[in-house]
């Protein structure tokens, strides 16, 4: 049985531009973060690919989407071992892979690939699928589901960059982050390449300088002294939050539409908008500064 992912064909260098957001729970803004990064690389003219491997399917929502096929295409490339199938062109250069509840089926997959391939052939699934596409995109963005450990082993596989957000809280910083830590530690025998890009602080007051500092203290605390905070925060505006979604629209496209009619909610977006996108191009900046260094 094969050992390593050489030897099931993955090459590792390929996937410097696939980032995995990843948390122990859900909640705290795994979904927002891949559909608002998504849209704003995807206008910036970058060809983009964003994965929902979830089994409820909700980055859908981010980009106006219905169901689908529920991610049966997904699951079923990832049963074949076979080339990832996109929805294209969801934005001018984005294309989406749909996830739903036919995802709830890879748990079992997991495991009988596990037992007639061997585990490496399982961890990879994902990689092998996505591996072929790698050339088409500039970026691609994968939500990861929240307390599935076979599911998460397959993202962090896919990926070169693991990004955990954190909302201020015990669950999510120390359960998560914890959760997070043990799954990097597992991931990082398979994808020796895995590495943690940062910690993204979500859903706090505008504001929060303090609440900030402990975020960076404690993350520190749980994935080492060394470990990257992006200064960068997406703060909590649950009224700009759920008008984008119930629109179909990244936080920035709704700014760009001026649909609100008060200078308060106005302003509102725009702040929100303006810290999306700022996390974008610190996401990016890091991303190109870390691959300068390892080259």
């Amino acid at each position: 049985m094969p050992m390593s992912a050489r030897d099931l064909g993955i090459d590792y260098t390929l996937f410097g531009h696939s980032t995995v957001f990843v948390s122990g729970k859900g909640g705290v803004g795994k979904t927002t973060l891949t559909g608002n990064n998504a849209t704003k690389t995807a206008s910036k003219g970058i060809p983009t690919l964003a994965i929902d491997a979830n089994g409820q399917g909700n980055l859908r929502r981010e980009f106006g989407m219905d169901e689908g096929d529920k991610g049966e295409a997904f699951y079923l490339a990832l049963k074949n071992g076979t080339p990832l199938v996109p929805i294209k062109n969801v934005r001018p250069n984005l294309d989406v892979v749909l996830g739903g509840k036919e995802l709830r089926q890879i748990n079992t997959l997991f495991l009988e690939i596990a037992q007639h391939e061997g585990p490496y052939a399982a961890f990879l699934r994902l990689a092998k699928c996505l591996q072929p596409l790698l050339s088409q995109y500039g970026v691609v963005w994968i939500d990861a589901p929240p307390e599935n450990p076979n599911v998460l082993m397959l993202c962090l596989c896919a990926a070169r960059w693991l990004v955990a957000p954190v909302k201020m809280d015990v669950c999510s910083l120390e359960d998560a982050l914890s959760d997070i830590a043990d799954a990097f530690k597992a991931a990082k025998q398979v994808n020796t390449l895995l590495e943690l890009l940062g910690v993204v602080h979500f859903g706090s007051p505008p504001g929060s300088t303090e609440i900030h500092k402990q975020v960076v203290n404690d993350a520190r605390k749980l994935l080492g002294k060394s470990a990257h905070v992006f200064d960068e925060t997406i703060h909590a505006s649950s009224k700009t939050a759920k008008l984008a979604r119930d629109l179909g629209l990244s936080v920035w496209e709704l700014e760009a539409q001026e649909r609100a009619q008060d200078k308060k909610m106005a302003k509102a977006i725009k702040n929100l908008a303006d810290a999306h996108d700022n996390l974008t191009t610190a996401l990016l900046v890091r991303m190109r500064s870390r691959l300068e260094t390892a080259a």
